[in-house]
């Protein structure tokens, strides 16, 4: 019977970056909970002081928006960050089982690597079953992340924007706005995931959802819809974000310490959306691609672009946001952020340490 170590190089490697995506995500999600615990201790998680006026309309018209505190960030970046290392836990476990059936390994939920010796599909397989259920639990997971990772970075960039500007924000287009199009989301990748586990079979001929996803035409419809309203709200939040930046530069308050976190923002996290979108591009197409004629080196390549610049862009901007959420809640608290970051690491440690004993 196979195992991962007598499997090849590249699946080995595909393994490991599923455990160290879901390492870090780990790490991550407890960072962001010890943060909020803290603040909660500390009385922080709620703030009535008044944010100054702008030089804009805001400030003429001698108007007052109360400081925004991390609260509402944090209650997007812990399930995203919480389902995005239950996501890659499932999926090594996948990988795993993929090897033992001589199945080709899992990589996205459209796309598995298919390595030398690997089979069309694990379906039929002793491990068929276990393979279709944990398919689907990493699809699922992976769903509510990019959800939540969408709102993190929208509701976080607003917050910034009406501490550095005194000038309410989100506004209330902006909430509808938004708020519709992440329930679409949500709503879709639902409707495309429930009508997967409808044509998933059962026993040892169970699929996986990528494979409800080639085999159904109405999953396959319903996923694709999904991918696209991400791509295009993605692009909106991300041109949103551009928006505040430079309204924080042009009317921010002086001094304020929005601007720099925002700059961040505006030239890290945009970047990464984007570049997370063409691959998402991909995988759109991958669903009506035979990968499986195509050379070996091909598909490393394709294997590994998906990894580092899916999986890994999915982290950077999840991290990215939990910074600007540590360091905006020392802005708007105005405590010290280094004993908060002493205690948060000194939770992470303690968490880790319980988890891997």
């Amino acid at each position: 019977m196979p195992s991962l170590y007598d499997t090849t190089p590249s699946v080995k490697g595909i393994f490991s970056f599923h455990v160290i995506v879901a390492g870090l995500a780990l790490i991550g999600f407890i960072t962001a909970c010890a943060l909020v615990l803290i603040r909660f201790i500390n009385g922080r998680i709620r703030s009535f002081h008044k944010a100054r006026p702008a030089l804009g309309d805001g400030g003429r018209d001698g108007g007052y928006s109360p400081l925004k505190t991390t609260l509402g960030t944090h209650l997007f970046l812990v399930p995203a960050f919480f389902c995005l290392s239950i996501a890659y836990a499932v999926e090594a476990g996948v990988v795993g089982l993929d090897i033992y059936a001589n199945a080709p390994a899992s990589v996205t939920s459209p796309y598995a690597y298919p390595y030398a010796g690997g089979r069309a599909s694990s379906a039929g397989t002793s491990h068929g079953a276990a393979i279709s259920i944990l398919s689907f639990t990493f699809s699922l997971a992976k769903l509510l992340m990019t959800t939540a990772l969408t709102g993190a970075v929208w509701l976080h960039s607003n917050n910034l924007t009406n501490n550095g500007t005194g000038v309410n924000s989100p506004s209330k287009l902006s909430k509808i706005w938004n708020a519709f199009w992440l329930t679409a989301i949500l709503a879709f990748s639902l409707a495309s995931w429930g009508e997967g586990l409808w044509h998933r079979g059962g026993g040892r001929t169970a699929q996986t959802f990528g494979g409800a996803i080639r085999s159904d035409y109405t999953t396959r419809v319903l996923f694709i819809v999904y991918r696209c309203i991400v791509i295009f709200i993605s692009t909106s939040v991300s041109i949103e974000v551009l928006l505040n930046y430079f309204k924080v530069k042009r009317n921010g308050i002086s001094g304020n310490t929005e601007r720099p976190i925002l700059a961040r923002f505006a030239f890290v996290v945009v970047p990464l959306i984007w570049l997370r979108n063409c691959f998402i591009v991909a995988d759109i197409v991958m669903i009506y691609e035979d990968y499986r004629t195509w050379s070996r080196t091909t598909n490393q390549a394709i294997a590994f672009l998906f990894i580092i610049f899916g999986q890994l862009a999915n982290l950077a901007i999840l991290y990215m946001v939990l910074w600007g959420a540590y360091s905006m809640g020392r802005s708007a608290g105005g405590a010290s952020g280094v004993s908060e970051l002493y205690a948060a690491l000194a939770i992470v440690h303690l968490a880790l340490r319980n988890v891997l004993i």
